[in-house]
């Protein structure tokens, strides 16, 4: 477990997934992050690579080869390699090898950074193509859980309690909508004006909301019981979720940056097409980022 920490917030990764597991408000004890309670979701802010979301019958097809990838990638289930570390910042990579080659059949080398500024924590994304001649087909993206407020009757969950999410500018986003094998519907997207939206357990009865958004898109999570505002700003991701587990009733909200989208429900193509795919010529990098602002009052 890697520790970063300042006056504002303490932070914690683990070196499986490179996943971020909790942040902690030093002036008040606040978590922020969910704790990966088993019975609602085991997991905290998993990386998603090297796809996103879900594959048309989880496989894909590439140079008339058929390959299988379970929902939203392998990496955050394998161990990355701690490259760097400071008091305030930490380095971990993930290369391609024999096993990942299997099912995923490209060079790559994954590097994410974690940078603790103040209040915020900037999270980056570096792919590497070291191939020589070949082109690196990838989705990248987080998957962040934020604890929230909820209601209470008896021992039971009864709903969110004063949560809402806002886009900033406020304004028309194209929303997606999900299938119930977890693939979009895209000729059924709609624009909706995203302003101020109060967040219940029924908003997700369809699973995430899915927006397509532009590189000016902020959005911030707010919580008026715990008194605490999340503000979540992008660089180069082009979609983005927000998911909590329904019919269950969990108290956190997940907010997902994405560079990259599942698969469309009727439409199989090949990898190199597929929505939202990146391509990465050979010897080259590219970086996707996102930065959370954690607020309480």
């Amino acid at each position: 477990m890697v520790t970063l920490e300042n006056h504002r917030l303490k932070v914690q990764i683990k070196e499986l997934g490179a996943e971020l597991t909790s942040v902690i408000d030093q002036a008040t004890g606040y978590e922020y992050i969910w704790q990966a309670d088993e019975n609602y979701w085991n997991r905290h802010a998993p990386v998603l690579f090297p796809i996103v979301g879900t594959l048309n019958d989880n496989q894909y097809t590439y140079e008339g080869q058929t390959y299988q990838l379970s929902r939203h990638g392998f990496a955050r289930d394998e161990m990355f390699q701690t490259q760097m570390v400071t008091t305030n910042s930490a380095t971990f990579y993930l290369k391609s090898n024999a096993e990942s080659l299997k099912v995923y059949p490209f060079e790559f080398s994954f590097q994410i950074n974690y940078i603790l500024h103040e209040n915020s924590l900037t999270i980056s994304y570096e792919v590497l193509n070291p191939s020589a001649d070949k082109v690196l087909y990838y989705s990248v993206g987080g998957h962040p859980a934020f604890n929230v407020s909820v209601t209470h009757k008896g021992s039971h969950m009864a709903d969110f309690d004063q949560i809402s999410y806002q886009f900033h500018p406020a304004g028309q986003y194209l929303r997606i909508p999900l299938d119930n094998k977890g693939l979009i519907d895209y000729y059924s997207a709609k624009y909706e004006l995203v302003d101020n939206i109060p967040i219940k357990h029924k908003s997700f009865r369809k699973d995430a909301i899915i927006y397509q958004i532009n590189g000016q898109t902020e959005v911030s999570l707010t919580d008026n019981v715990a008194n605490t505002h999340i503000l979540m700003k992008m660089n180069d991701m082009s979609y983005f979720g927000i998911w909590s587990p329904y019919p269950k009733k969990a108290p956190f909200v997940c907010l997902e940056p994405w560079a990259g989208i599942t698969d469309d429900a009727y439409n199989k193509v090949d990898f190199t097409a597929k929505r939202g795919i990146n391509a990465l010529d050979p010897h080259q990098i590219k970086t996707h980022d996102y930065s959370i602002t954690f607020n309480k009052d």
